[in-house]
């Protein structure tokens, strides 16, 4: 039978990132061109911009909307469920925590001049003899596999016990950029010797990062809850209405036990993230607990309802055709953000030892 599933946070913020999501995908899905492509991106990047996403965990006395961790939870889960390719968990709710207390970045990010990529201090490197390094005042290093937002401005740099910014115009930056599988604009970054602006320096960067670091990892769980929902939706939609040998594919016992393992992994993880994102919300000390063992959750039964939903389209899974394939990339991509399984099983393992 059909199944609809329900989001841990709705409402109309959560309605309004579905639609503009869904409309962005379908968009995109019609345009080969990878510069039309990166255009029409652009194009949604200011549309959210301007409806005022980015302020959403912004204070008010900042110039922001002052919102609770619920309003970012209903953004990224109605743009997950759309599969809406723009670093919205980033942009509206790790930046503006990593970067409270400095107005000058603040209020350019939230009207949209600064469009901002993160580079945290664990970001991956292919050598690493390219490992960033600041000194002196200089900022040396490479980074690979950086999200960022469409033509990025700026980027936002952790390195040792350092928030620096830096301006992609500055001389001895270079840049290479292209899109992952799930469609995300993304950069090769390469910094030589260039002179960066310092935002802060000490033991609290390194708080204020792990904290933002963590909020990250809880809304990507958010962001992927929704987004193997509507995987769920649509491969049960598709074994009931798809017709082989004269009859449903949802007649076939192995898919129909599939679907209910898929169902399983799905209940179980919307379950644990929501537990963490009561926790969070209340406070608790040990909420980081909970987000490491949601994401952690994430890399395993994530990545068992991709594979699924690829398998149970057969043929039609390995095409760009259907949203659900898209989606499921995307859900296998984020099990590497913001700390993968491995890191948060070994921050599990430390704190219990």
């Amino acid at each position: 039978m059909p199944f609809t599933a329900k989001p841990i946070i709705g409402g109309d913020a959560f309605e309004q990132a579905c639609s503009i999501g869904l409309a962005a995908d379908t968009e995109l899905a019609q345009i080969a061109d990878a510069t039309e492509q990166a255009a029409c991106l652009r194009r949604h990047w200011d549309a959210i911009a301007e409806l005022g996403w980015i302020t959403t965990a912004i204070p008010e006395e900042a110039g922001g909307a002052g919102g609770e961790l619920s309003d970012l939870a209903a953004l990224v889960g109605g743009a997950g469920r759309g599969g809406l390719p723009l670093p919205i968990v980033a942009a509206c709710g790790v930046l503006p925590h990593l970067l409270a207390g400095h107005p000058a970045v603040v209020a350019p990010l939230a009207e949209g001049r600064f469009r901002i990529a993160l580079i945290p201090t664990e970001a991956a490197r292919d050598d690493e003899a390219d490992a960033l390094r600041f000194a002196d005042g200089r900022l040396t290093g490479a980074v690979v596999g950086i999200e960022t937002p469409p033509d990025p401005t700026h980027a936002v740099v952790v390195v040792e016990d350092a928030l620096l910014l830096v301006a992609v115009d500055t001389p001895g930056v270079a840049i290479t950029r292209y899109q992952r599988i799930d469609g995300r604009p993304s950069a090769d970054w390469r910094f030589t010797g260039i002179g960066a602006d310092t935002l802060a320096r000490g033991e609290a960067v390194a708080r204020r990062a792990a904290e933002a670091r963590d909020l990250g990892a809880l809304l990507t769980c958010v962001e992927c809850v929704s987004a193997a929902g509507a995987l769920l939706e649509q491969t049960i939609d598709y074994l009931l209405n798809r017709v082989q040998f004269g009859v449903p594919l949802a007649t076939h016992q192995a898919l129909r036990h599939r679907v209910a393992e898929m169902y399983v992994e799905y209940e179980n993880l919307r379950g644990l993230v929501s537990h963490a994102l009561r926790t969070t919300a209340a406070g608790g000390p040990e909420a980081w607990r909970d987000i490491a063992f949601a994401k952690l959750r994430l890399g395993e039964a994530g990545r068992f309802i991709a594979q699924s939903t690829i398998q149970c389209h057969g043929g039609m899974g390995m095409t760009e055709g259907l949203q659900a394939i898209r989606l499921a990339r995307r859900i296998m991509m984020a099990e590497f953000e913001y700390g993968d399984r491995s890191v948060q099983a070994q921050r599990l393992l430390v704190a219990a030892a």
